[in-house]
């Protein structure tokens, strides 16, 4: 299957890395025909939205696109409709497929109209949180909706633990910037105010031992400062626990990227639950997952007061799992399947199968919400 990518990003290998390589890699394995990407963000910027659909309609007659991804799919811009028609027509008749990668609210900062409209066009649209998020899309006319969390860059964050160069500093750390809102009565000003309230308690609670890094928290005295994305899994790795913060989204599965980065440290990461996280990642195994704030101050004491190599044991055991069940190649190699398997199946006159899903059995769920598939018709 030929695949054309339109990535949200200026530069897809560079600001993406983790997606690139693994549809590359994908096409040495074999599962991939082709695969050629368009930074759609940064082709707009420099053509305008018309000059970016003629050189994706350019590109994917050109490589006869048997699949078209288009990834990330909200961001500001004119109505996309007539640009995907453009796409979905070709004589090639190209599967489309899109994805959602960041949170948003129910009556405030809602899910863009590029979004609405490309999972409205598209075949299969992979989320990264379901619940609510799903059903306000069905009924916005989409099908097939399917769960895709956020994984970890294997690109970035997959190299080994280099325990000699690194000196740990801290108890508990936490990677998050403080938001700000403008908006009192917006979704996103009540989660702002949330991390506030929980950088607050956690520097209270653990003072000098606490190591805060992100963007935005000055006159905070444990503040380290900024951090640039790639070293990310530095930071955690010079603490004993790495926290999340109170998540920006709570509909059904939501979780980012820092989960699975953070696991990737090598680090027992202690979480906020949100339903059905559960079946991601093995609670107790993979992660430690907490309702309240006291509770996850609990977990927080129980790791710290382990012995110092059956803490380390555990994070190295959880890393491995992501590692090899939850990066972006994962992800990238699931929707394939889905997405070959849909294709398969239309041009035999048939409707696919249910997808199952192969992130839920690597985390031994013993009862995977049937909610991470909405609408499906194949």
């Amino acid at each position: 299957m030929r695949l054309l990518v339109l990535y949200q990003a200026s530069n897809a290998a560079a600001d993406h890395p983790g997606f690139f390589e693994a549809f590359d890699r994908l096409v040495s394995e074999g599962s991939l025909g082709a695969h050629v990407g368009i930074p759609f963000v940064g082709v707009a910027a420099r053509k305008g939205w018309g000059g970016l659909w003629a050189e994706a309609e350019q590109i994917a007659r050109s490589v006869e696109a048997e699949a078209v991804f288009l990834h990330f799919f909200h961001a500001s811009m004119p109505d996309p409709t007539r640009g995907i028609l453009r796409l979905k027509n070709l004589p090639s008749r190209p599967t489309m497929f899109t994805s959602l990668g960041d949170p948003y609210g129910h009556w405030t900062n809602r899910i863009p109209k590029s979004f609405r409209v490309a999972s409205a066009l598209a075949d299969v649209s992979f989320l990264t949180g379901m619940g609510s998020l799903a059903r306000q899309l069905r009924g916005w006319g989409s099908r097939n909706l399917v769960l895709m969390p956020h994984g970890c860059c294997q690109v970035r964050f997959s190299s080994p633990a280099n325990d000699g160069q690194v000196r740990r500093q801290f108890d508990v750390a936490f990677i998050g910037s403080r938001i700000r809102s403008r908006n009192a009565l917006g979704y996103f000003h009540r989660v702002a105010r949330k991390r506030v309230e929980f950088v607050e308690a956690v520097t209270k609670r653990y003072g000098r031992r606490f190591g805060l890094f992100g963007h935005g928290w000055e006159g905070n005295p444990v503040w380290q400062g900024p951090i640039p994305p790639h070293r990310q899994v530095e930071a955690y790795r010079r603490s004993a626990v790495a926290l999340g913060g109170m998540p920006n989204a709570f509909y059904d599965f939501y979780t980012s990227d820092r989960p699975f980065i953070a696991i990737a440290s090598g680090v027992p990461f202690v979480d906020y639950w949100v339903k059905g996280v559960d079946c991601l990642l093995a609670p107790g195994r993979d992660w430690w997952l907490a309702r309240t704030q006291e509770e996850m101050f609990g977990l927080c004491d129980q790791l710290l007061e382990m012995p110092n190599e059956e803490r380390i044991r555990l994070g190295e055991a959880a890393r491995e799992q992501v590692l090899t069940h939850h990066t972006q190649y994962h992800r990238c190699r699931e929707m394939i399947s889905i997405v070959k398997s849909i294709r398969d199946a239309r041009l035999s006159g048939q409707k696919a199968p249910l997808p199952k899903l192969e992130f839920l059995a690597s985390s031994h769920a013993q009862a995977p919400f049937p909610e991470s598939i909405v609408g499906w018709e194949g």
